[in-house]
């Protein structure tokens, strides 16, 4: 699906994303330097993401670096290259923009947490450090004492917390701060006498880089795949584009776990006016919201009595900052990880629930408010006491 209506500011020069079908990855995928593909003429060949499942025709998805950095050149390479037959698709390497807005109030505390009853659901559990949540963000301050203990470790090397597919280098420390904020609400250590808490007082982040101002397609693709070969089965998702794309569409399809994404901050429509990943018809995504301390939908947020899921405190949020204190901000950004967190908490509780059950527990277990009836499929905010309820009921 080409989006025509694009610019050259909406992606990445020089770089073109291909979904290939499988008989012909034997053919291409040895092409890793320079050369021509496709009858192209290229720098490099990278693989994003190979299918594990015989059920598809994409057999792999690449992403092609061009000799030149024209931006014409790469909607004309896509032009030529979706007329070859072993191409399913052929994008560019869309920018995806974090869904954050600035907040300068410094009131309240942590009100989120209250207000979808975390306490409650506290004399449960306070998390596993067996669960792994990966935040795909900016980076994760790693080294911020309200995060160091609760950052998960790479099994190929002590001191790897993740990777930056950005520069495909092992280093994924934040430079600008969404990304260690969003971990800070999935699961700042807790009971330390440090800070905050997260969700989930115990757990383990991944820091999946895909960017720092401005996310980066490719990398994106590259994350969800990272996470799926290193069993890492919730997401948290704060970022989203106009732009559909379908390779996107793939990897979160065949994404082994949970994937959880933020509406957006532009105050619309998603029914009318949608936003990708959060408006993907996939059966793994939790798309959120944001709402306020009084139970309404946030002045920003986006909705979609479709194409949005539930609600979830996402206006004046503390949380830790890549400088290494706290700071509030706002956003759907900061309501989908009160979600992963959710999610976080329940799987370790009970760790022998599938992803999916997971989604449908945390659905079926919100608060219903007339506020939310025509805005999010649901029609509620999350209740994680009552999703600790619900799940004492499967036993």
């Amino acid at each position: 699906m080409l989006n025509y209506y694009f610019n050259s500011d909406d992606f990445q020069a020089g770089r073109v994303i291909i979904g290939i079908h499988e008989d012909c990855i034997q053919r291409l995928i040895p092409a890793t330097g320079e050369g021509i593909v496709f009858g192209i003429e290229i720098t490099s060949v990278r693989i994003l993401f190979q299918s594990r499942s015989s059920q598809s025709d994409i057999g792999a998805i690449i992403m092609i670096e061009l000799r030149t950095n024209n931006p014409d050149a790469v909607i004309r390479a896509i032009e030529w290259l979706n007329e070859d037959p072993c191409v399913v698709f052929a994008e560019p390497d869309f920018f995806m923009q974090p869904h954050i807005i600035p907040n300068d109030p410094y009131y309240g505390y942590l009100w989120g947490l209250q207000k979808i009853d975390c306490p409650s659901a506290w004399n449960h559990t306070t998390g596993s450090s067996d669960v792994i949540v990966g935040i795909t963000d900016s980076g994760i301050n790693y080294n911020h004492p309200d995060l160091k203990d609760n950052m998960w470790t790479a099994p190929r090397g002590l001191g790897i917390h993740g990777r930056d597919f950005e520069t495909n280098t092992d280093d994924p420390i934040d430079n600008t701060g969404h990304g260690t904020h969003v971990a800070g609400t999935v699961g700042a250590v807790g009971n330390n006498f440090i800070g905050i808490t997260g969700v989930c007082w115990t757990v383990k982040l991944a820091a999946l880089k895909i960017g720092s101002a401005f996310f980066d397609l490719a990398a994106a693709i590259g994350a969800i795949n990272y996470a799926n070969r290193n069993n890492i089965t919730i997401l948290n998702n704060s970022w989203g584009s106009r732009f559909y794309s379908t390779a996107l569409k793939y990897a979160v399809d065949n994404y082994n776990g949970l994937f959880i994404v933020s509406a957006g901050n532009e105050s619309s429509n998603n029914d009318l006016f949608p936003i990708y990943p959060a408006n993907f018809e996939s059966k793994n995504i939790i798309s959120v919201a944001a709402s306020n301390q009084y139970n309404e939908l946030a002045s920003f947020s986006n909705y979609g009595v479709t194409s949005v899921d539930v609600a979830a405190p996402g206006t004046d949020i503390l949380s830790t900052s890549f400088q290494g204190d706290y700071s509030y901000m706002a956003g759907t950004s900061m309501a989908a990880p009160h979600v992963a967190g959710a999610a976080a908490l329940l799987k370790g509780y009970r760790p022998e629930l599938t992803s999916l059950e997971i989604k449908d527990i945390i659905l079926s277990s919100v608060d219903k408010r007339p506020q939310f009836y025509n805005r999010v499929s649901t029609g509620g905010t999350i209740n994680i006491s009552r999703m600790m309820e619900i799940a004492d009921l499967m036993l």
